[in-house]
């Protein structure tokens, strides 16, 4: 009877890991673009004393404020979508708002590993190297 439902399940899982991957890969390039661009700057606060700890702090925060913000446009729409596709059942289960949280965490938390990681190399390079090159 809901042989349709579980394909679609699958489907759906399926998607979504490969808009997750694409996703991760996106944000690699916009980091990778984004240091090379500020390595200027970067070289200067590291020669004024900055630690790396503060520059993947700086760079980090502002990767984190744009998965809020988008994650406060998506939540709403999901919930929609989400209520209205429990309409066509019978039996309808309550949409936990813990669910939401969880999502919250995993993009908060791929998000940061995916920035640490590879604005790490930027912090940490030799900034007079970077001052020489400008």
């Amino acid at each position: 009877m809901y042989q349709s439902e579980q394909s679609l399940g699958k489907l759906i899982t399926i998607a979504s890991l490969v808009a997750l991957l694409i996703a991760i890969i996106g944000i690699i390039g916009l980091v990778f673009f984004e240091t090379q661009f500020i390595r200027k700057e970067i070289a200067v606060r590291r020669v004024n004393g900055a630690t790396v700890g503060s520059i993947l702090k700086m760079i980090n925060k502002k990767y984190l404020i744009m998965a809020g913000a988008s994650f406060v446009i998506a939540a709403p729409v999901a919930y929609w979508l989400m209520t209205a596709w429990r309409k066509g059942f019978a039996y309808q289960a309550p949409v936990p708002a813990w669910i939401f949280l969880v999502a919250l965490l995993a993009v908060a938390a791929i998000t940061l590993a995916v920035v640490t990681l590879q604005s790490w190399r930027a912090a940490n390079a030799n900034p007079v190297e970077s001052l020489k090159n400008e």
